[in-house]
């Protein structure tokens, strides 16, 4: 028997229900029971933390002391929502560190390290083709500009979200 032609594959995958999908038609026990699983699965904080690190020294590495990450796998920032908050190191921080950023996951890291690039540094992140990254905005290690009170909280408004968007630079389908 010969195989089905791939564009055909491609129709029944692009018309598959996602698991989010699944779980929202399904009810809220059923978002839960995925979020556990997912859970299950994640990566340790050390890791998570070192991955957000990661992003930082590929991208301002003269900055690579000036953040420091923490994973919130308690719920003590968050709650059971996905969030991210950023605040001041008061005094000599950890290994120099000027700001604090606190999040769910990796993923809620890097986000926050780039809202505070983006809005606290006017720093411009985007694909190589449409201006890059623009990296001269951002002050030297030890002026970076400080949040205002105890920190800046931003959180998700939904319960699930993607690393990357199907629709990117140049790509149509």
């Amino acid at each position: 028997m010969r195989p089905p032609p791939l564009p055909y594959l491609l129709l029944l995958l692009v018309f598959l229900p996602s698991p989010p999908a699944v779980a929202a038609a399904a009810g809220p026990a059923s978002w839960e029971a995925l979020r556990a699983a997912a859970g299950r699965r994640a990566a340790s904080p050390v890791t998570q933390e070192g991955a957000a690190a990661g992003i930082l020294r590929r991208l301002l590495p003269s900055h690579a002391r000036s953040f420091r990450f923490q994973i919130d796998h308690k719920g003590g920032v968050c709650g059971e929502s996905s969030c991210f908050k950023i605040s001041n190191v008061d005094g000599s921080g950890k290994d120099g560190a000027e700001l604090l950023i606190q999040g769910t996951t990796a993923v809620e890291l890097a986000s926050g390290l780039h809202w505070y690039l983006k809005y606290w540094c006017g720093l411009h992140i985007s694909w190589d083709k449409t201006g890059g990254a623009q990296l001269a905005s951002v002050p030297p290690p030890g002026s970076l500009p400080r949040v205002k009170g105890v920190g800046v909280k931003i959180q998700r408004p939904v319960p699930w979200n993607y690393y990357q968007n199907v629709v990117t630079s140049s790509l149509s389908l």
